[in-house]
């Protein structure tokens, strides 16, 4: 299956034009280091067909009322597969510099996407601050930092949304499922591609 994913991997980069099919640990790049370096992980593309399975199980309506985020967004993979979909907003956030300026780069050159939002953007920072877009959220984690931003993530998150707003998580590779079950109103999918949750709001 890991094969299979690269193999996808290889092949999506080839097609359009970037390059997002890497495994960098963020001590690996020239960045300079801060607190934020010592709660992530690493950088992994979510395979193609992973990412098409956890958005699949978002119903057509809530996409077309939702904005898109991708949360360590790395190279930028999510970010362009999202945006074949017609979201409000695609957003990546990733607080790497040269991970930040490669997603950047993949998204000015991307070529043969089938795009369907027309506000795709992609900012450096730091997850724990950022500010989400209003409304109705669909958020996207591959894992990227430990069960403690995790956390204060989410809280930011559901603390900034409206009575009647919805937000739906989609967790690759699931590693704080645990964090994830305090905020989870509803479980929408759990198998070989990740999780799906709606989340609680206030």
């Amino acid at each position: 299956m890991a094969g299979a994913g690269r193999s996808s991997g290889r092949r999506f980069d080839r097609v359009h034009g970037v390059a997002t099919q890497a495994l960098v640990l963020l001590g690996q790049l020239e960045d300079t280091p801060g607190d934020a370096y010592a709660h992530a992980t690493h950088y992994e593309p979510v395979p193609v067909e992973a990412f098409a399975d956890l958005l699949g199980e978002v119903p057509e309506p809530l996409v077309r009322r939702a904005s898109f985020v991708d949360v360590g967004c790395g190279m930028g993979r999510a970010v362009l597969l999202a945006s074949e979909h017609p979201f409000k907003q695609v957003a990546g956030v990733e607080v790497s510099p040269a991970l930040h300026a490669i997603a950047c780069d993949n998204l000015a050159s991307a070529r043969g996407l089938e795009m369907r939002c027309r506000d795709v953007r992609i900012r450096r920072g730091d997850a724990r601050r950022f500010r989400f877009p209003r409304g109705d959220l669909v958020v996207f984690l591959f894992n990227p930092f430990d069960d403690e931003v995790l956390r204060t993530v989410l809280d930011r998150i559901v603390s900034s949304r409206r009575p009647g707003n919805r937000v739906v998580l989609l967790y690759h590779v699931a590693v704080h499922r645990d964090v994830v079950a305090e905020y989870a109103a509803e479980v929408l999918y759990d198998g070989p591609a990740g999780l799906a949750v709606t989340l609680r709001v206030a």
